[in-house]
């Protein structure tokens, strides 16, 4: 394993210099001048060093190990939101523990026992919405110890505008209202003029319809709304080119079997979108138009931030953009492209 020394012999540089320039947060007087800093920082990229950060954590008498809580999923989001935290981690050098749960009493069992568990920062992804108790869990832990980093908050707005009660606590957030622009673009930009969004009973996801209702309202046009099957018969009624967006891909997927009842396959009247990128969406007939959301990148991105705080840095909170994947339902008959 390559120590500083061995960097500090490669560099030619004094080891108290090499470790200053790696170090994530360096006191504000013993800082190194920025070309001498890159240079020892590509060294040591170069040489594949990788610091030990259990080390360096036993000195604050604490844990370099990051806990996650996820959502219980078995599906691609998950799996690619846990694979770019791990992946992004090991880098690092820092020790992932991860915690899954779509159970709220689960959710505050793990907060309420964090003090008695050594450990150097938290990501969560809580998959309901919290309760108060849930909220006020977070906003202590995060005021105490300020290295916590909340992906996704059910309570999310639109715009780049967040709610207040969560402006103390770091967040990266997927920009669900920019999938549902990038859905209504693309499907005006088909043909379309008749425009519905579509979700399961009692389960919209309201970001993405703002979203998609905010571009339309720009062309005049106002979108319809339903959430049962039955209203697809009077939805694709007539002779105008309709775009459906779903707000899951889900969802999509039993809208399309309704439709192919109805003897329609989107693609060419009747334009379909979803949302996701489920593994489905790729192998359905016809392959399914849908938001891709970069969760390996969020992942990524949540404990590069958070390891910033854990050294004593500061952090914005952000959106992360989802990108359109673009596929036949929506007319693609080609191979799959994808619209940012």
């Amino acid at each position: 394993m390559v120590s500083l020394s061995d960097i500090a012999r490669e560099v030619k540089l004094n080891i108290s210099v090499v470790s200053r320039a790696l170090s994530p947060n360096p006191e504000q007087n013993a800082k190194v001048k920025p070309e001498t800093r890159e240079r020892i920082r590509q060294t040591a990229e170069r040489m594949n060093y990788i610091p030990n950060r259990q080390a360096s954590f036993m000195g604050r008498k604490g844990n370099a190990t990051i806990f996650c809580f996820m959502p219980q999923n078995s599906d691609r989001l998950t799996a690619d939101l846990m694979y770019g935290i791990s992946e992004a981690a090991r880098r690092e050098n820092f020790p992932v523990t991860f915690f899954q749960s779509n159970v709220s009493d689960d959710f505050r069992r793990f907060f309420s026992e964090l003090d008695d568990s050594s450990h150097s920062g938290v990501i969560s992804f809580p998959s309901l919405a919290l309760a108060d108790d849930l909220k006020d869990m977070l906003k202590i832990y995060a005021q105490r110890r300020k290295t916590l980093v909340l992906l996704n908050p059910n309570t999310n707005a639109s715009k780049g505008m967040l709610e207040e009660e969560y402006s103390s606590i770091t967040q990266l957030i997927m920009d669900d209202a920019y999938g549902g622009e990038l859905a209504a673009r693309h499907l005006w930009e088909q043909g379309c003029r008749k425009f519905y969004f579509t979700y399961l009973p009692g389960q919209p996801f309201m970001h993405r319809l703002k979203g998609f209702q905010a571009f339309l309202a720009e062309k005049g046009i106002e979108v319809g709304s339903f959430d049962k099957p039955e209203a697809l018969k009077a939805a694709v009624a007539g002779d105008e080119k309709v775009g459906i967006y779903a707000d899951r891909d889900v969802h999509a997927l039993n809208v399309l079997i309704h439709l192919a009842h109805l003897g329609i396959t989107p693609g060419k009247r009747v334009l379909l979108a979803g949302n996701d990128d489920k593994q489905q969406s790729r192998f359905s007939v016809p392959t399914l138009t849908t938001v891709h959301q970069p969760m390996k990148e969020e992942g990524a991105l949540a404990v590069k931030k958070l390891i910033n705080l854990i050294f004593g840095g500061t952090e914005q909170n952000e959106f992360v953009k989802p990108h359109l994947i673009v596929r036949q339902s929506t007319g693609n008959m080609g191979d799959e492209y994808i619209i940012r």
